[in-house]
């Protein structure tokens, strides 16, 4: 009956765009639309009660079931409107005592709702619910109840029942291809278990699955066997739990970041690293294949995603960890926080290593050294005379098109080391500033034989042999300081540049400039006075652009400028474009040729074409003055 999905996207759906105010107006509107439809529109009274929704209604139709919902989340979103309208952040003051009851009254009503669509539910032969409608009806009557007992306070009661929401979830997300439970978990259930565990004062170390199981309520024992039919592992902690597919098989309990190592304490770091863990075994057999030629690099580049994903988890819950002891005011110099802060500088640059491995590994072969013509499918369709086609070589567009994303995915390693600067304590590390300063001089190196290539394709040979000068003594800045840095073939690239690849760089790029510099003498030479045309003649042939004092404002280089086309001198007769208000002025002394007999005749008075009418404007001011003044009021003498 798509309950959770319901609820996850009317209220993506109405807080997208606004606030709870707009989504109580969006369930308001629903709650009409499906009233009409269902036949149960209040007529003639203004108010009735509504009599409850029954099995046998949902069996008839299925759409009493989101009517249900959206009277439920009508009444959260109220609470939800009132809570933020008078919360201390925007008032300013603690919260009245009336406002909380109104938001418990509204809570109370969205529970309601829900304990009917439980109830109505579990009758499953007459409405034709499964056992995941009934799951999710109840995590989602649990969660209201949460949110209640969060409003007043009751820490262990909302504990225990946020812990339902938060085991029915976590087994259905293992099960599921979306993450509509994630969002929920992540959104609301994780974050109000960790408040109320801290008012509860329970170890922090502790994982929040850990205390949904010990907390979950005792009364739920059919909800917990239908649990353990989807996810057998779902009531078993970390500590006591046996290797598996779905969990971490190895937990790391330290880590260790340019000889210092540091005892992880917060249990969900330590899961987070343990699953990047698996998730680099996983891509390290994806290279073996990539490196055997089964496997595609865009392919082995989504594999990466994994890890990255795994390890942005760990960065998430360590930046967590360390928010929370901010917020119980601990020193920043304190054991705990120092500890936090080295993880939080491995976890970022553990994060920052393998983006700028996906990097290298969508480049192409030798980080994008080597530049091949991409192989063009031949057409399957063939030629009307019988003979076989011909596959057409790649053209230069193309060529320039792949080189420009390679400058792209540089420009992003780039952007990505220059961010390992900002993580705490790299930059006091003079050693490593420097590794990371040679990094970048290497794909900096990259990145302008990218661009020079592009410019030999476009034949402009002095640009491209810049460019290739350039990243030669980049390369070579490169090499002179990474002589020592080895890391094993057989791992997937990260950051870590070999010794080969420098040398492979330096050579190619050496072979090119050599190269390219006799292409530049060559064409130095052969270009001979007579070949070129004069400036006459190309001035008589074509027509002369507009001069170059009109043209400084256009971003161009001109090679040969021409002398003789600097300004206009003298200036041109030209329109100027002026407004209509001249002409209104100018009507009076205007005499078109057609007019010119008449005027004569009339006189000098009538020269222009306002002569009769300044006549006429003169005897009407004559007549006014003849006229006797009124005396009295209305006109009346006295």
């Amino acid at each position: 009956m798509n309950i959770t999905s319901s609820i996850v996207s009317e209220r993506d759906r109405g807080l997208l765009g606004g606030d709870y105010n707009a989504y109580h107006a969006q369930a308001t509107r629903k709650i009409h639309n499906l009233r009409r439809r269902l036949g149960a529109v209040n007529r003639g009274r203004k108010y009735t009660p509504k009599s409850p929704v029954t099995a046998e209604n949902v069996a008839k139709n299925a759409e009493w079931v989101q009517l249900l919902l959206a009277n439920s989340e009508r009444a959260w979103a109220s609470a939800m409107t009132m809570k933020s309208a008078q919360s201390a952040e925007n008032t300013q003051k603690p919260m009245p005592g009336t406002t909380k009851r109104q938001i418990a009254s509204r809570l109370r009503r969205a529970i309601t709702y829900a304990e009917n669509l439980v109830i109505v539910l579990q009758d499953r032969g007459t409405t034709g619910a499964t056992e995941l409608d009934d799951l999710e009806a109840r995590a989602y009557l649990s969660m209201l109840r949460g949110s209640l007992a969060f409003e007043k306070g009751r820490w262990q009661a909302c504990v225990e029942d946020y812990s339902l929401p938060q085991i029915i979830y976590t087994a259905l997300a293992r099960t599921s291809k979306t993450d509509l439970y994630k969002d929920l978990l992540s959104g609301i259930v994780e974050p109000s278990i960790r408040y109320a565990a801290y008012q509860l004062k329970m170890p922090r170390t502790k994982a929040v699955n850990e205390i949904a199981i010990e907390n979950f309520p005792n009364s739920e024992a059919n909800i917990r066997k239908e649990v353990e039919n989807i996810n057998p592992q779902a009531f078993v902690s970390l500590t006591d739990a046996a290797p598996t597919s779905q969990g971490p098989k190895e937990i790391p309990s330290a880590i260790s970041w340019r000889s210092r190592n540091v005892k992880l304490e917060d249990a969900n770091i330590s899961q987070a690293l343990g699953l990047s863990k698996e998730r680099e075994d996983e891509l390290s057999i994806s290279y073996k294949s990539f490196r055997e030629g089964t496997l595609s690099a865009k392919d082995l580049a989504t594999a990466y995603e994994g890890v990255i994903t795994a390890c942005q988890d760990a960065a998430d819950a360590t930046k967590s960890a360390i928010d929370e002891l901010a917020g119980e005011g601990v020193d920043p110099g304190d054991t705990r926080m120092q500890s936090l802060q080295i993880t939080r500088t491995a976890v970022n640059y553990a994060v920052i290593e393998w983006r700028i491995g996906r990097n290298r590994v969508l480049c192409g072969t030798d980080d994008g050294l080597v530049f091949e013509s991409e192989k063009t499918r031949r057409s399957l369709k063939p030629r009307k005379d019988g003979k076989p086609r011909e596959v057409k070589a790649e053209s230069a567009g193309r060529k320039i098109s792949r080189l420009r994303e390679r400058v792209a995915l540089y420009d992003s390693t780039l952007q990505s080391l220059d961010a390992v600067k900002e993580l705490p304590g790299v930059i006091a590390d003079t050693s490593f500033v420097q590794e990371l300063d040679a990094k970048r001089a290497y794909f900096r190196s990259l990145k302008c034989l990218a661009i020079g290539r592009s410019h030999a394709i476009n034949d402009q040979i002095i640009n491209a042999l810049a460019l290739y000068a350039r990243a030669l003594d980049l390369a070579q800045s490169a090499s002179s300081t990474l002589k020592d840095d080895t890391t094993p073939a057989k791992t997937p690239p990260k950051l870590d540049v070999s010794p080969s690849d420098l040398s492979g760089a330096v050579a190619t790029l050496s072979k090119l400039v050599i190269q390219y510099r006799a292409l530049a003498d060559l064409k130095s030479q052969t270009r001979s006075p007579s070949s070129q045309p004069s400036t006459e003649q190309s001035a008589n042939q074509a027509v002369k652009p507009a001069p170059l004092v009109e043209r400084l404002t256009r971003n161009e280089y001109l090679e040969n400028v021409d002398l003789t086309n600097l300004v206009n001198c003298p200036p041109r007769l030209r329109p100027v474009p002026v407004k209509p208000l001249f002409f209104d002025l100018a009507w009076n002394y205007i005499v078109y040729p057609s007019q010119k007999a008449s005027l004569e005749k009339e006189g000098p008075a009538a020269a222009v074409n306002g002569g009769h009418e300044s006549e006429k404007a003169a005897a009407a001011e004559k007549q006014e003055d003849q006229k006797p003044a009124k005396k009295g009021w209305f006109g009346f003498g006295r």
